[in-house]
């Protein structure tokens, strides 16, 4: 029998599961459950780039619950990017995502189709540390073979976690061409307690800004006063 709390206790294992279950191919999101893609649900809706979390099933359930219009998943990947650490812990523990323009890198992704009401759900899980934008100038290659030039992400505002001014990357997210040194979210967070609690157990340190807001906010803090600067591509901010 293991241990390791972070494979025992549910409150560690969500905060080094992220970005959790991303799937290898589309889905439309329905009553909370991944169900065959269906591209005639994309009509009238926005695409909205899930870099993180985000193109997790279990993810979407947990904003979304069971009681939700269809909403599609579509896999794709977009040139000349990758998905790196950004400088802030989640209230579940969580170092999370974020999008960062990287010529040369081609990342995987999904496109959430989402609708206003959709949106205005998504939102204030996000705005706290993203602005709401759209890009322009995209290489955004399509499962099932449109491309298309532009389309909307949550982008990091507060910098990126790094190392000499050079972000982590997710092991987690694919990506041809990276640049970057990957980490897993358990790997990310034990080098974030090197740095701000070194003498600490890595379960008590990311339990510590669990369960105190204040912890948190002070550890947000150092993370942001050493971060790696945004990089983004051509965009205009819809939402703060």
């Amino acid at each position: 029998m293991t241990t390791d709390p972070f494979e025992t206790d549910p409150v560690l294992m969500r905060a080094v599961g992220y970005p959790y279950d991303i799937t290898a191919h589309s889905f439309t999101f329905i009553e909370g459950e991944a169900a065959p893609f269906d591209a005639a649900h994309t009509i009238g809706r926005r695409p909205v780039i899930g870099y993180g979390s985000n193109q997790s099933p279990l993810r979407l359930r947990q904003k979304y619950g069971t009681d939700h219009a269809p909403i599609p998943v579509q896999r794709a990947w977009l040139d000349d990017h990758d998905v790196v650490f950004a400088a802030h812990f989640a209230g579940y523990g969580a170092l999370p995502a974020a999008l960062r323009h990287v010529p040369g890198t081609r990342v995987a992704v999904a496109v959430t189709w989402l609708s206003d009401a959709e949106l205005a759900v998504m939102h204030p899980t996000e705005i706290e540390h993203y602005h709401f934008a759209r890009l322009e100038g995209l290489t955004l290659d399509l499962d099932g073979g449109e491309t298309i030039d532009a389309a909307w992400a949550y982008l990091s505002f507060r910098g990126h976690v790094g190392d000499d001014g050079t972000p982590f990357a997710l092991s987690a997210v694919a990506a041809e061409g990276r640049q970057y040194a990957a980490l897993s979210q358990r790997e990310a967070l034990a080098l974030m307690r090197d740095r701000i609690a070194p003498d600490e157990d890595l379960a008590a340190f990311v339990r510590a800004h669990i369960d105190d807001p204040d912890i948190r906010a002070s550890r947000v803090r150092h993370l942001q006063s050493a971060a790696v600067p945004v990089a983004h591509a051509s965009h205009k901010v819809e939402a703060v």
